[in-house]
């Protein structure tokens, strides 16, 4: 083993103190940016922080794509802007690649590691949604899905004024079992048959 020479703890001690610096510097200016958000988007600060992964993160998304709804006229718009919406599928009945656009590099990463936090949350919508993906999708695309799923949340949570609902874990299912059944029923009726669907006790 080496002997740690004065010169060594010289170092040491430099690279702590600048650490400290740097630690210190980031919390002021986390302190400033959250003073700017308590004046100006305190509303909008406090509706994104009811999306279950995004909580104290919410500042993060209003420093990036703002509250200026004007700015994407739809969800495709914000979706294609941040590089979380799929390319197209499917063409003359050929299936293409599904990658991702490319688009705000630092909101597509933060809200991946939204979708990962998502992902731990049982009971869920979104931890329904990425265990529904994750079989045939693989983890990369699914957390892209997640995320922009999290993302349209942010979207309709600014544009109504309204905060995140929880679907639960089951609402895929029903989702699910009501197309099953309206298939069915289409089915039948286009065989000349008059269907009342009536779901048992």
């Amino acid at each position: 083993m080496g002997n740690v020479e004065e010169h060594h703890k010289r170092m040491i001690r430099t690279s702590l103190e600048h650490i400290n610096a740097m630690e210190e510097i980031l919390v002021t200016v986390e302190q400033k940016i959250q003073e700017k958000i308590d004046f100006h988007f305190k509303e909008e600060f406090e509706l994104l922080k009811t999306i279950p992964p995004v909580k104290d993160s919410a500042s993060v998304i209003i420093a990036e794509m703002g509250v200026n709804r004007g700015l994407f006229p739809t969800e495709a718009h914000l979706s294609s802007w941040a590089g979380m919406s799929p390319g197209n599928n499917e063409s003359a009945g050929k299936k293409k690649s599904g990658t991702t656009t490319h688009g705000n590099l630092y909101l597509k990463t933060l809200l991946t590691e939204f979708a990962w936090i998502a992902s731990k949350m049982k009971g869920t919508y979104l931890w329904s949604k990425y265990q529904s993906l994750i079989g045939r999708k693989g983890k990369k695309k699914t957390l892209v899905a997640v995320g922009h799923k999290i993302l349209i949340s942010a979207y309709q949570i600014l544009k109504y004024r309204v905060p995140y609902k929880e679907l639960g874990a089951n609402y895929l299912d029903q989702r699910k079992k009501a197309r099953i059944a309206k298939s069915y029923v289409r089915r039948l009726a286009s065989l000349g048959y008059t269907v009342t669907v009536t779901e048992a006790a």
